[in-house]
């Protein structure tokens, strides 16, 4: 581990040094992520041997003209408790070279790619909930005419701080048919194709088993100045893996989304249906490492703890069902408007599973998840602001946590208020309240902050559930910001469920203890 960390300090010296005598642009970041654990029978919280946990990681970027190059150290000392991987040691990884011409660009090493929606194929990071799925090898860019764009990928997944055992391939093309012609349309119009292939050697007994899996997916984006609509196909062929059970049949998707903006209204339409789309770059690996595609819960992400309490999992084996959001913004001087203006938005997102696994438009009758959600923003002057939000849930616990108890439905209304008692100063305070007769019970929370912009911020919150366990959830902790840097300290307790972010989610466990965070960048 020393010798490690004397090779990074001698690399980012050499770097630096580089960066000043030859006027290239050098930047980078700081990020960790650190919990002290202790002992708390209330919740059941078990504490790991060495009582902490600690997720580092580091980013240096260097530019000059057409090169960029980089790397990321990551340490996990060890790893905090919930992540799909327990390391205690720390790694250079994500080493590459980048070179950009007018049309063209090629990266070596390890890089991130995304193709369509991702459906088919997403290498990405998101250090919340343990994901790093960067392939290692190459990335081309390229644009022979001014309206068709190609990418080329080849390489192997990162697994943690090793590689996956096979090799993805992977071609993407898109069209813009708005750029054909002499002018300009004022509707943009684009279809694109993707092809991705991953082959891993395959010794056992079975004669057709396929080691090569292909993917294949075709879409359709048409936006104008009002409405918007795009459209994507996936199909995978047969991809049995740990994962999946080993099952043998192929995998399929459908996604669109409608959206209208006009004056003051707005509104969005998303529907997804897919079948067996578990992709991964091995067929031993589980959870979320070796992921090669993105599925995301396409469901509105709440910012309040009684909101989180029942969040959905998209389901890669099976689902069907989508999301309609409403927007309005009341004009200052109307009605519902009032003297400051007022925003309303109405959303409600619904899936279930298939009646037929070979129909990937039938509805089946087993509802996994839906969530009505009614949100209403008034400014009342200009110091005072408030946030009314109600939401009904309808959570298939066996489905989404595989907890094999009754479903639960749950009515949660939520106000917020916002003081902004001096300049540069202000107040936030909470309450929120879930009702359910399932699962735990009812749950109450509030919250309390300070917040004395652009430096400090305070809190102080409590999840109550009286339901059935008569535990409360309390923490209390704050902020400082200097620039770039921000430093965050808290005490309290951790409650057991998912943790999602971007509607991908990951389980954490119950714990106690002290918090500690802290990310900086530098340019």
């Amino acid at each position: 581990m020393k010798k490690i960390q004397l090779l990074v300090f001698g690399l980012l010296t050499n770097v630096f040094i580089i960066a000043q005598t030859d006027n290239g642009h050098f930047s980078g970041s700081f990020e960790s992520y650190t919990q002290f654990y202790h002992k708390d029978d209330k919740i059941g919280a078990v504490v790991p041997q060495d009582k902490i946990g600690s997720n580092n990681f580091l980013k240096l970027d260097y530019n000059y003209k057409q090169f960029t190059a980089g790397l990321q150290f990551e340490a996990y000392l060890p790893a905090i408790q919930g992540f799909p991987f327990s390391e205690n040691s720390g790694k250079l990884v994500n080493k590459y070279f980048r070179y950009t011409a007018n049309n063209f660009s090629i990266q070596v090493g390890d890089f991130y790619e995304q193709f369509g929606s991702g459906l088919a194929f997403r290498a990405w990071e998101n250090r919340q909930i343990g994901i790093n799925n960067a392939l290692e090898g190459a990335n081309i860019h390229v644009a022979p005419l001014s309206f068709l764009t190609i990418k080329a990928i080849y390489g192997r997944q990162r697994k943690v701080f090793a590689y996956a055992n096979s090799n993805v391939r992977g071609l993407d093309a898109e069209i813009d048919f708005s750029k054909t012609g002499k002018t300009t349309p004022e509707t943009r119009v684009a279809a694109g194709f993707s092809y991705v292939s991953r082959y891993q050697l395959y010794t056992g007994p079975i004669t057709d088993f396929p080691a090569t899996v292909n993917a294949t997916s075709t879409r359709l984006d048409i936006g104008g100045a009002v409405a918007s609509a795009s459209f994507e196909y996936v199909y995978k062929k047969r991809d049995p893996h740990d994962a999946n059970n080993f099952d043998n049949t192929s995998g399929k998707a459908f996604l669109t989304n409608l959206s209208l903006a006009t004056g003051n209204f707005g509104a969005l339409l998303t529907f997804r249906t897919l079948e067996n789309m578990d992709f991964r770059s091995e067929r031993e690996s589980l959870q979320s490492i070796g992921l090669m595609n993105y599925i995301p819960s396409l469901t509105k992400q709440h910012d309040y703890l009684t909101t989180n309490i029942y969040v959905y999992n998209a389901q890669a084996m099976g689902e069907i069902g989508g999301q309609v959001d409403l927007f309005y913004n009341a004009p200052k001087g109307t009605g519902p408007g009032g003297k400051f203006g007022s925003k309303f938005s109405l959303n409600f997102s619904s899936y279930s599973g298939h009646n037929d696994s070979e129909d990937l438009f039938s509805f089946g009758d087993n509802e996994y998840f839906h969530d009505l959600n009614f949100e209403w923003k008034k400014k009342w002057s200009e110091k005072f602001t408030t946030i009314f939000l109600y939401q009904n849930i309808f959570y298939n616990k066996l489905v989404i946590e595989g907890e094999p108890v009754p479903d639960v439905k749950t009515n949660t209304v939520v106000l917020n208020a916002l003081i902004k008692y001096a300049k540069k100063k202000a107040a936030r305070f909470e309450l929120q309240h879930l009702a359910t007769r399932q699962d735990k019970g009812n749950w109450a929370a509030a919250l309390t902050e300070f917040s004395f912009a652009p430096k400090w911020t305070f809190y102080l919150s409590d999840l109550y559930n009286y339901g059935k366990t008569d535990t409360h959830y309390a923490t209390i902790g704050g902020s400082y910001t200097n620039r770039g840097t921000r430093f965050g300290l808290s005490y309290g307790r951790q409650r057991a469920g998912l943790f999602c972010v971007g509607g991908v989610c990951r389980f954490v466990p119950a714990a106690t203890g002290v918090t500690a965070t802290l990310t900086t960048t530098f340019n």
